[in-house]
């Protein structure tokens, strides 16, 4: 294993001088008001102690992630490599991947403690309400959702947002047609509860999994599985006394439990600050998560990954930023020429940097990376660049489309498919409903196709970039480095 838990990730950081620990903050306002702006700035991890109203030891860790630098110490890469370097090297070790099952054990640090039945008190450890205006108080930010098909046997880990509604009840939201939806569905139309299990503040290989920021865990193959892979061992699990279901050895705290159909239970959630920046979902009915039983460590450690407004900052934003399964999407397709993908921003702008050695080339591009008919797709805004833009440069970006988008040739509309229901363009009245069994009403959001490259049938003649050489200015940096220091 690389990681047996989150603590020993968390030695690692500090270890990196990439963790700082803050004494004495309240869980109302101050961790969730100090993580926002901390991430903002690319400053280091969190960690809060001496939470007001708390024991000593009951704590809570924030902006892991936030950086190339500790998303490389995650997945035990060298620290030192760029963003792109990194993207690419956590590619190629996928290309190898075989699932490795997990292996089941009847001891874990997960279970110093247990309580059951009317012992149960969420309100034990220091959840914070993590924006202003949120809600409730949210224990599920960078969670693992632990549930198993009814039917195949099949075991997903997925991050849904999950807050503290009473003692023993949490809300959970679930994306509709995500597969932990598809999952308590099919326990609802058997009229059965849906058994689940919350891992909060597990170590960082299985988070990034169950948030599919980095690492997608291939069709009908279980993170845990990747999981194991990943570490180079089988996934150490224990399995829940009520539920039967597996989740991490090694974490801090895990909740199990039970989803009651919409039609029997639906409380209250929201709003809570999105990822996409917004609180477009506000707040509805939403289902429940009937508690049985909670494990934990001794002073154990709540994991926070809030949503922030995604300007400059993002999470696991040094793997995710680079999207490497567009990549292989245009490499299966025999497209060359392609440099590099790089989500600029949230919710959904990405931009291709490329070589053009055709004509047509830029179509060739947009046809395979925008099919049609992919779940989510829709909402989209792709600019393709030439390969002399950094594309993950918004100045430069900006740049490329100011001076070489030819709007009446370069700009294309492309229908697309179903949005997530927390986009904020989506209409209220077309919003979900957990007692609709299609989610939504259906809704229509298209693609928007941005041509920022050089027109390729006179490109030798446009005018040359007035930008002294790579070379040039790395002699300058060199021989003047004490004036750039």
């Amino acid at each position: 294993m690389l990681w047996n838990n989150l603590r020993e990730f968390l030695d690692k950081l500090e270890e990196a001088g990439e963790l700082k620990k803050v004494l004495g903050a309240h869980w109302e306002n101050d961790i969730g008001g100090i993580t926002e702006l901390m991430t903002e700035r690319v400053g280091p991890a969190l960690l809060f102690d001496e939470i007001r109203e708390y024991p000593k030891g009951y704590r809570v860790a924030s902006n892991l992630f936030n950086t190339s630098k500790r998303t490389a110490i995650a997945f035990g890469l060298p620290p030192e490599l760029s963003p792109q370097a990194l993207a690419e090297r956590s590619a190629a070790i996928m290309r190898d991947f075989r699932p490795v099952p997990p292996e089941t054990v009847t001891s874990a640090p997960v279970l110093e403690n247990v309580l059951r039945g009317n012992a149960v008190d969420l309100f034990k450890f220091p959840t914070p309400k993590w924006h202003e205006n949120d809600g409730g108080r949210y224990i599920g930010t960078g969670v693992c959702v632990i549930q198993q098909d009814p039917d195949t046997g099949f075991v997903n880990s997925g991050a849904y947002r999950v807050s503290v509604h009473d003692r023993r009840t949490c809300a959970i939201f679930i994306e509709h047609g995500k597969h932990g939806d598809v999952i308590r569905r099919k326990y609802w139309d058997r009229s059965e509860k849906c058994p689940v299990m919350v891992s909060v503040g597990q170590e960082p290989i299985l988070t990034a999994l169950s948030g599919s920021r980095i690492h997608h865990a291939p069709q009908g193959v279980s993170e845990f599985e990747v999981a194991g892979y990943l570490h180079g061992s089988p996934y150490p699990v224990v399995k829940g006394e009520f539920t039967g279901l597996p989740f991490p050895a090694g974490g801090e705290i895990a909740i199990e439990g039970f989803i009651p159909s919409p039609r029997e239970a639906l409380v209250p959630e929201g709003p809570f600050g999105e990822w996409t920046g917004y609180y477009a979902h506000g707040r509805r009915p939403e289902t429940i998560i009937e508690v049985a039983a909670v494990y934990h460590r001794n002073d154990p450690i709540i994991f926070g990954a809030p949503p922030v407004r995604p300007v400059g900052c993002e999470y696991f934003a040094s793997l995710s930023g680079d999207n490497m399964r567009a990549m292989e999407r245009l490499e299966k397709a025999g497209i060359q020429g392609v440099v590099r993908i790089f989500g600029l921003s949230k919710p959904h702008l990405n931009v291709v940097a490329m070589r053009q050695m055709y004509p047509g080339h830029v179509n060739d591009v947009v046809r395979t990376l925008l099919p049609g008919g992919d779940q989510y797709n829709g909402h989209m805004i792709w600019i393709i660049c030439d390969d002399d833009i950094d594309v993950s440069n918004s100045d430069e970006v900006m740049w490329a489309m100011a001076s070489r988008c030819v709007p009446e040739q370069g700009v294309q509309v492309i229908p697309g498919t179903a949005v997530w229901q927390l986009d904020p363009r989506v209409r209220p009245e077309d919003r979900s409903d957990p007692n609709k069994e299609e989610g939504r009403k259906p809704y229509t959001a298209h693609n928007l196709v941005i041509n920022a490259c050089r027109p390729y049938d006179w490109i030798k003649d446009f005018p040359p970039v007035c930008a002294n050489s790579p070379e040039f200015r790395a002699d300058i940096l060199k021989r003047w480095e004490k004036v750039f220091n």
